[in-house]
């Protein structure tokens, strides 16, 4: 006689025990950004979460290629976004259409948020 485990057990136990079999692997898996293709944006003047999502979706759209890495984060009203691929800082900040850029420094763009 076999024992019957619920749907949602064999789910569980298959996830575990994929996650123990990546850890154990030789596989490297990496989700790091290359410093060399990624730009820091720093925007103020951001209060509203409808904003903030609106601005990380323009600025996935600007990223160069098919893909992309992005990582952003907020405290008060500032609210900073690493993407990558982008080549061109410049070119990048030029494309920028929801704020003011008030400074590009290396591969940092900053920007005051316009609504």
């Amino acid at each position: 006689m076999s024992a019957q485990f619920p749907r949602c057990f064999r789910c569980a136990v298959l996830s575990v025990l994929t996650a123990i079999l990546l850890t154990q692997s030789s596989c490297n898996i990496s989700f790091d950004q290359d410093p060399a293709k990624t730009v820091t944006v720093e925007i103020t003047g951001v209060n509203d979460d409808d904003d903030r999502d609106e601005i990380g979706e323009t600025l996935k759209g600007m990223a160069e290629g098919s893909s992309h890495m992005m990582t952003s984060s907020w405290s008060g009203d500032k609210m900073t976004v690493k993407l990558s691929p982008v080549g061109d800082v410049k070119a990048f900040s030029r494309k920028i259409n929801f704020g003011e850029v008030t400074e590009v420094d290396g591969r940092t763009i900053k920007v005051e948020f316009v609504k």
